[in-house]
């Protein structure tokens, strides 16, 4: 297997163009999706009865894949063991730190047509690490080979404690899973994109939360491409907007969309989860929102869907969460990052 890399993401990135204007600056600022061009622009009829996942999945490898009996570390193989017996529990987080809640009565829905966009563009993750159990978490595309998540997803810092993260050794991408189904197969990767912020031996507990962000490379070999074409290309990938502090006011109670994989007993394995809400308030570095989810959930998107351009942007990385959950907001800095990574 290949050496995994962990990439230093500096803070310095290549200045922006100047642009003359506000709107040529705010448009600086966003980087489109693409999700109707991967159906060439045309949509199929609503006919009872037709095949729709037939058809949308054609030309990919749809797979079967392990349900929660095998999902646990091994020494055998991680998530990738096949054996029978009792292999231990699926690590569901350390019960001192809970990252997400539900608010209230549970008001999320499981989304059953995950081939379709943009559900197939959310992927599920399968975390094996260095040491102790494996994890799960949430992300998402965002270009033809990047798929962006929350950063303790790669680099726990939680279950042995702060001082001694435990770090990702590989993961499995599975966009739109649906249970243990995986329409589009998946992929396995030990390349990642983190902030040194995050993964440092002298990082701030306190600081980085707000470097709490990550990317996964979707190695770029043949085995990954459909119809000589890159994963995400085929499938789609979100939009990404940042708001600089001038435009908090023209979002203010924003209505976000967010869709996620749970690790709950009353959720079944690899199952994704859909809920809705509105912004309740930007600061610095994050936004809280009053949207249910629950662990796993973390590094799914929070996007927005504007009707007028047809286009779904994502504006922050749901990380943590207590009565009122919060996600790492797409601050102009970490807007750089990103793109640099996704190479957009």
């Amino acid at each position: 297997m290949a050496k995994r890399t962990y990439r230093k993401a500096g803070n310095a990135s290549k200045p922006r163009p100047e642009a003359s204007g506000a709107k040529a600056e705010r448009e600086a600022l966003i980087l489109p999706s693409r999700m109707g061009e991967t159906n060439g622009g045309g949509s199929p009829e609503n006919v009872p009865g037709f095949d729709l996942f037939r058809a949308v999945t054609a030309g990919f490898e749809t797979k079967r894949v392990a349900g929660a009996t095998i999902v646990a570390a091994m020494p055998d193989g991680g998530f990738f063991s096949q054996g029978s017996g009792n292999p231990g529990p699926v690590f569901l987080g350390s019960p001192a730190a809970k990252p997400e809640n539900v608010i209230g009565a549970d008001n999320r829905t499981r989304v059953t047509d995950t081939a379709m966009t943009p559900w197939r563009c959310i992927c599920h993750l399968e975390v094996e690490y260095e040491s102790g159990p494996v994890g799960m978490g949430t992300g998402f595309l965002i270009g033809p080979h990047t798929v962006i998540t929350a950063a303790h997803v790669l680099v726990d810092r939680r279950l042995f404690g702060w001082q001694r993260p435990r770090k990702a050794k590989r993961v499995r991408i599975l966009p739109g899973r649906n249970g243990t189904l995986a329409p589009y197969g998946y992929v396995v990767t030990d390349s990642f994109e983190i902030p040194p912020e995050w993964t440092a031996e002298d990082a701030k507990e306190a600081a980085a939360p707000a470097f709490d962000f990550a990317a996964i490379r979707i190695p770029k070999t043949s085995e990954n491409e459909v119809e000589h074409e890159a994963l995400g290309a085929r499938l789609g990938y979100f939009g990404l907007r940042a708001y600089t502090a001038d435009e908090e006011s023209e979002v203010d109670l924003l209505f976000v969309n967010n869709a996620g994989y749970p690790k709950e007993a009353n959720k079944p394995l690899g199952t994704l989860w859909y809920n809705a809400g509105r912004i309740s308030k930007w600061d610095k570095d994050f936004v809280e929102y009053m949207v249910d989810t629950e662990g796993g959930h973390s590094g799914s998107p929070i996007y927005y869907f504007d009707e007028k351009k047809q286009q779904r942007y994502v504006v922050a990385i749901h990380t943590t969460g207590d009565f009122v959950n919060r996600g790492l907001r797409i601050t102009p800095a970490v807007f750089d990052r990103i793109r640099k990574w996704a190479q957009r």
